[in-house]
């Protein structure tokens, strides 16, 4: 099966065939952006109507993996609208709606608050989940609250709750909600370590 690239000629048609939105007249409604596609009105503006209310997703899907933009409509000073599409999140393919691992090799040690290493350390981490290794002889504890080191970004604060013991002597966590810059963060931290291992899917 060959790696397919993030969005098909069909879908960057449709990005970068937005219109102006028209003016609104005092006494009616603005009607939904007109969109330039090989469709029936009722497609063109149930889409329009979607994107504006950012309920319209785009997937792609690539080496096993599917990623999900969610796209939602913008307008500039010109009042010109674009359709913009945030940081996906990106899941295994398959029956179950797991979640994609980063693996991190080398493996990365969680910090203390006063920043000196942890004996825990990271093997692979999702959105809502880490494997993580326990070093000197430790026992996994139940619960922990530490700093996440991100290459090139700030660190993040977060925390964890056991979950399982997994294969390979690891222990499985289940990383407790962040805040939205904090989610957000992560989610674009995710994004481009995938975008390093898949460089495939930034061409196209």
């Amino acid at each position: 099966m060959h790696d397919q690239p993030l969005l098909t000629q069909a879908e960057l048609d449709f990005i970068q065939h937005l219109h102006k939105k028209p003016a609104a007249s005092k006494r009616k409604p603005a009607p939904a952006p007109n969109l330039l596609l090989d469709a029936g009105v009722q497609l063109k503006e149930l889409l329009a109507y979607c994107a504006a209310n950012e309920q319209l997703t785009i997937e792609a899907h690539i080496a096993n993996q599917r990623l999900t933009f969610t796209a939602h409509l913008v307008e500039d000073a010109q009042q010109v609208q674009h359709l913009e599409l945030g940081t996906p999140q990106i899941f295994e393919d398959g029956p179950a709606n797991r979640a994609w691992r980063l693996p991190l090799n080398p493996p990365v040690a969680l910090r203390q608050r006063n920043g000196k290493p942890s004996d825990l350390w990271v093997h692979e981490l999702s959105l809502n989940g880490l494997l993580i290794e326990v070093r000197n002889k430790r026992i996994a504890p139940e619960h922990f609250n530490l700093i996440l080191p991100l290459a090139g970004q700030k660190p993040i604060a977060i925390e964890g709750s056991l979950v399982r013991k997994a294969s390979g002597g690891l222990q499985a966590y289940r990383l407790d909600p962040l805040d939205n810059r904090g989610s957000e963060r992560l989610q674009q931290f995710i994004f481009q370590q995938h975008r390093a291992l898949y460089p495939q899917a930034s061409q196209g």
